[in-house]
């Protein structure tokens, strides 16, 4: 028996220093949990600022959306169609294209709208060309991907990526100062939105043509070259109309995925796959601007009290249109309905305003003819009676014709009698 023990015991010291081995080397140590979230785990907090438009035509809802934790903040129903955004950190305002209000498309094409952190929005006018007196026709008309990069606002409509100038104190502010073809075309109208990397100088987004299918491309402001990203590829479905960079991750958000928008975060470093956040209503357009920094929006939203108030560096030409838009939240378009209602009470008055709005008395026209009394409930007892009393005439007559000739023929008789 104790031979026995002495050789178990031999072997578990065996066992246990093995395994100490081990150990040490990571062999033993437990699975990662990464593949649940490989890009929240390491990226920096970044809060942006979406835009949804849930129908053609219908106001775009403001949000501020919380990544990678997914919380969102509904900030105001704007009184505009708002698309291409990007945020100024220097002005600490958001720049956006709004193609109409809730009464219809501009006249001109797009207008440049500002957004502050509390959700206001103040409309700047037409977004025209530089050097041009009169705005023609708005060249950003349609543009759906948005991007800041200083005083630099770059705008992609169709495959042209257009630079308007958002400088305050610059005469072309607001202007389309610059048009870029970009190229190739078969990538760059598949990219619904993008973002900025000051390191490379480089725009982000996210390509849903064939030839794209959901790759991360960049765009060159300067050349207008359009490539694919090798490795970063968010899942294949629609248009990616949100995208924006967080230093260690892009995130990007689709309109439509069955029912619903889904917000993903990719690793920048292709260290795992895209990953979903957060969901949302299915959407026929989006857009972001962001990443805002973490203490950016939240002290001016305490002065969200006094809503027109833009205290981020006002341009002077803000004030030019401001105020013909802030009308569309309060007057929708009942004010078409009472005008065509008028034009009914005019035909009463031209008949003979007698008291009663009896327009069917045709009766007045006819008294000329009253001769003929031709009203039958009047004239019938009159006409009876007549009748009566000709007929005793008739009968008196009658009688006393009789009697004449009686006594007539009396007296001739008489005076033969006595011939």
């Amino acid at each position: 028996m104790t031979g026995t023990r002495a050789r178990w015991a031999a072997m578990l010291g065996v066992a246990a220093a093995v395994s100490a081995v081990l150990a040490a080397t990571g062999w033993l140590a437990p699975p990662s949990s990464s593949s649940k979230r490989p890009a929240a785990q390491g990226t920096d907090t970044c809060t942006i600022l979406q835009a949804e438009n849930e129908r053609e035509g219908a106001p775009t809802t403001l949000r501020l959306l919380s990544l990678p934790d997914g919380t969102t903040k509904r900030l105001t129903q704007a009184g505009y169609w708002i698309n291409a955004m990007g945020y100024s950190a220097a002005q600490g305002v958001v720049y956006g294209v709004a193609d109409g209000t809730r009464q219809g498309r501009y006249d001109h094409g797009a207008h440049a709208v500002r957004i502050d952190a509390s959700g206001a929005v103040t409309d700047l006018g037409v977004v025209g060309r530089a050097g041009a007196r009169r705005p023609v026709w708005s060249q950003v008309t349609g543009a759906t991907a948005g991007a800041i990069d200083g005083n630099r606002w770059y705008v992609r409509q169709d495959s042209d990526l257009y630079t308007v100038d958002i400088d305050p104190a610059s005469a072309d502010y607001v202007r389309v100062v610059r048009r870029t073809a970009l190229r190739p075309v078969s990538l760059a109208v598949g990219v619904d939105d993008f973002a900025y990397d000051p390191a490379s100088g480089l725009l982000y987004g996210v390509s849903t043509t064939s030839r794209g299918d959901g790759s991360v491309v960049t765009l060159d402001p300067a050349t207008g070259k359009v490539a694919v990203v090798p490795g970063l590829r968010f899942p294949r479905g629609g248009a990616y109309g949100s995208v924006v960079l967080a230093p260690d991750a892009i995130y990007a958000t689709a309109n439509r995925d069955g029912h619903r928008s889904v917000t993903y975060g990719l690793p920048r470093d292709g260290s795992g796959p895209a990953v979903e956040l957060s969901t949302g209503p299915a959407l026929v357009s989006g857009d972001a601007a962001g990443c805002f920094a973490e203490q950016a929006p939240p002290p001016t939203t305490s002065s969200a009290s006094p809503t027109p108030t833009t205290t981020p560096s006002p341009p002077p030409s803000s004030s030019s249109t401001p105020s013909p838009e802030p009308p569309p939240p309060s007057q929708p378009p009942p004010v078409e309905q009472p005008a065509a209602v008028a034009p009914a009470p005019t035909p009463t008055p031209t008949t003979v305003a007698t008291t009663a709005p009896k327009a069917v008395e045709l009766p007045p026209p006819p008294p000329p003819s009253s001769k003929r009394h031709a009203q039958p409930t009047e004239k019938p007892e009159p006409v009876v009676q007549d009748t009566g009393v000709r007929t005793q005439e008739k009968r008196r007559w009658g009688l006393t014709a009789l009697i004449l000739v009686l006594g007539s023929g009396a007296a001739v008789a008489h005076v033969r009698r006595h011939r």
